[in-house]
């Protein structure tokens, strides 16, 4: 018996994770159409909270925390989860662990510069990319105007012992905010080496000085680390909008399927909630659904994303809120999309009123 083609358009994140359950899916001949690149792209950390749809990604994870901090100039907030840890991957392990199963699935590779014409995929050889179903995770391009989250960093390495393994920073937004919403966010990789990053939210690029200067005024007043070596550097720009694209006979999958959270920027988590979500489509035979945010999520998230922006000196307090209002893991439940009313509940009394008020009156009336 012939089997089914499932055509995956792109080998990144999105792409290789569907890739990698081949194997549960024996009637579908796999196969993935990556474009050639002339330059390897960079490692990095990708961040996401062990949940249901993570485990794989958490058993091959580089570092795991159950505590993390918010800080502002007012307090210092720490949350301790005990079943959603905060977790890191490299990128390429990821990728790599990945493609290894695809490849132990029997998927098929090609490296094809694909192009769309009249809304139909083509190769290099131009022919038409046809199959069962066809999955897309080329990246869509970014509206201008679009709030974005960007930054630089790298690995910090001290000789003697100044981090706290035991704690992330997730925000600390004692640092300099006259660029817009700029908190470090700091993973302690060790007792000697940390992951330190210069993160915005603001419509503008700095220039790698800015981002870099904020780091070392950062670890010489709360560290007093003025001697340290820097490698693996690292930067990204993140939009923070939901992307999502709508195509004539194919799926978009990972950030042109709008599997970015726009509030946070987050999106391995919501990539792997997605591919397990089109998985069990498959396997029982369902309609695919690649929608991984439900409307009021979206449309709360709009609210909140107007709030920064037309009130981004409030930022600090607004995250810091948030960290008071819920424990650990209701918090990681949150930041995964996975999470109960009664969570909802709790952080929207917490947030101040008048801000966020006249954000909905902008939203509704757009």
């Amino acid at each position: 018996m012939k089997k089914k083609q499932i055509n995956i358009i792109g080998a990144g994140c999105a792409g290789l994770s569907l890739a990698r359950f081949s194997n549960k899916l024996k009637e579908y001949q796999f196969n993935v159409f990556s474009e050639k690149k002339i330059e390897k792209t960079k490692d990095h950390f990708w961040g996401f909270w062990k949940n249901s749809f993570t485990e794989d990604a958490y058993s091959n994870a580089n570092c795991t925390w159950s505590k993390w901090s918010i800080i502002t100039n007012e307090a210092h907030e720490v949350l301790t989860a005990k079943k959603h840890p905060y977790c890191v991957i490299k990128r390429n392990k990821w990728l790599s662990y990945c493609k290894k199963k695809a490849i132990k699935g029997k998927v098929n590779f090609f490296d094809e510069n694909i192009s769309e014409v009249n809304n139909r995929l083509l190769t290099s050889n131009k022919i038409y990319i046809t199959g069962h179903q066809i999955f897309d995770s080329r990246p869509p391009s970014i509206p201008s105007n679009t709030l974005l989250q960007h930054f630089e960093g790298c690995v910090i390495t001290s000789k003697k012992n100044i981090f706290n393994p035991e704690i992330v920073r997730l925000m600390d937004f004692r640092c300099d905010q006259s660029k817009g919403i700029h908190f470090i966010y700091l993973l302690p990789l060790s007792a000697k080496s940390a992951l330190v990053e210069s993160t915005l939210f603001s419509k503008n690029i700095e220039s790698s000085d800015f981002y870099f200067n904020s780091i070392k005024i950062y670890l010489k007043k709360y560290y007093h680390l003025t001697k340290f070596s820097m490698k693996d550097f690292e930067k990204g720009i993140i939009p923070m909008n939901d992307l999502s694209m709508k195509s004539i006979g194919r799926y978009n999958i990972g950030m042109r399927g709008g599997a970015i959270r726009p509030s946070s920027g987050y999106a391995f988590i919501y990539i792997q909630k997605q591919i397990n979500k089109i998985i069990k489509n498959l396997i029982f035979k369902e309609n695919i659904n690649t929608k991984v945010h439900k409307n009021f999520d979206l449309f709360m998230d709009r609210i909140f994303l107007m709030v920064l922006d037309l009130y981004p000196e409030k930022a600090p307090k607004i995250f810091l809120k948030l960290a008071q209002a819920v424990n650990g893991d209701e918090m990681a439940m949150f930041m995964s999309g996975e999470f109960k009313a009664s969570i909802w509940f709790k952080i929207i009394i917490s947030m101040p009123k008048i801000c966020f008020i006249k954000a909905f009156y902008k939203v509704i009336i757009r």
